[in-house]
């Protein structure tokens, strides 16, 4: 009797169970809709005003999907308004500036981790670096860049990215370096490899991951900044991000097209460049948040 009474209690509280289960989904499910919303849904109008007509920017109701899209704005941006210039000169400095970020960050991050290179002191140095905000620097930087005829040069943007990229790039090697086992390097090592062969084909491989989560920042990180690309340019050195604003600053005259055009080619590396990476980024940001 007992036992007949008790199977009815447990098939309820499983039905409360699978029923708040099935709520706790639903919820997470409409959570995560809304923030897609939320974030992709200016970059979708975005996309669409690029391949609008002019006549329907101001329409209403709103034209949200163009019955006839055109590529209209994407010729002129590249005819008209110089974008193919400043698209090959953004993607030429976000590259060297990733590439030349990796190559002086690594071996700084491998002397901290196996050596304590500097102790505390360099380690907080680079972290007080890394808070410093890019308005404080740019007059001292642009002054010193007057003197010495660095501007409106590739190399002066290259070397001011580097340079202000490096301390967030040393801090992650810094972590993945610290977790990576040093018997793997030692006995490396012990097998005939000198300690720059063994960091080359031994730890670099096994990092990749980690590398290619800094590469990634570096590349998002040059691509996206304005501050310097609009005050160390010239018309030769500048970049999509100045271009961008150069159609929302006349007033009126506006060229949405145009802008909302560029808006879309500026997102594009950054997508293409992190598709390339995503086999490595999710070992990536794993291998620097664990030890062991």
């Amino acid at each position: 009797m007992a036992i007949a009474l008790e199977r009815p209690r447990v098939s309820a509280r499983a039905r409360r169970y699978r029923l708040r289960r099935g709520l706790g989904h639903a919820l997470t499910y409409l959570g995560l809709a809304v923030a897609l919303v939320f974030f992709l849904g200016p970059f979708f109008w975005i996309l669409t005003t690029s391949l609008k007509g002019n006549e329907d920017f101001f329409t209403f109701p709103p034209v949200w999907i163009p019955p006839d899209p055109s590529l209209t704005h994407y010729v002129a941006l590249f005819t008209r308004s110089s974008g193919a210039r400043y698209f090959t000169n953004s993607l030429v400095i976000s590259s060297l500036s990733m590439v030349a970020a990796l190559a002086v960050s690594l071996p700084t991050a491998y002397a901290i981790a196996r050596w304590r290179f500097g102790g505390g002191v360099l380690s907080t140095l680079l972290l007080v670096l890394r808070m410093l905000p890019a308005i404080a620097l740019i007059i001292p930087i642009y002054i010193m860049y007057r003197m010495l005829g660095m501007t409106n040069s590739y190399v002066g943007l290259v070397l001011v990215y580097t340079v202000l990229y490096i301390p967030f790039a040393v801090w992650l090697l810094v972590g993945f370096l610290r977790d990576f086992p040093v018997e793997i390097e030692e006995a490396a090592m012990i097998d005939g490899c000198s300690r720059v062969r063994a960091l080359v084909q031994v730890v670099i491989p096994i990092i990749a991951p980690g590398l290619a989560v800094v590469a990634l920042f570096a590349f998002i990180a040059t691509w996206n900044e304005f501050l310097f690309a609009v005050v160390l340019t010239g018309i030769e050195t500048k970049t999509m991000m100045v271009l961008v604003t150069s159609f929302t600053s006349g007033g009126t005259d506006m060229f949405f097209g145009e802008a909302s055009a560029s808006v879309v080619l500026g997102v594009l590396p950054a997508f293409a460049v992190a598709f390339a990476l995503q086999r490595y980024l999710v070992k990536g940001l794993a291998l620097g948040g664990t030890k062991g």
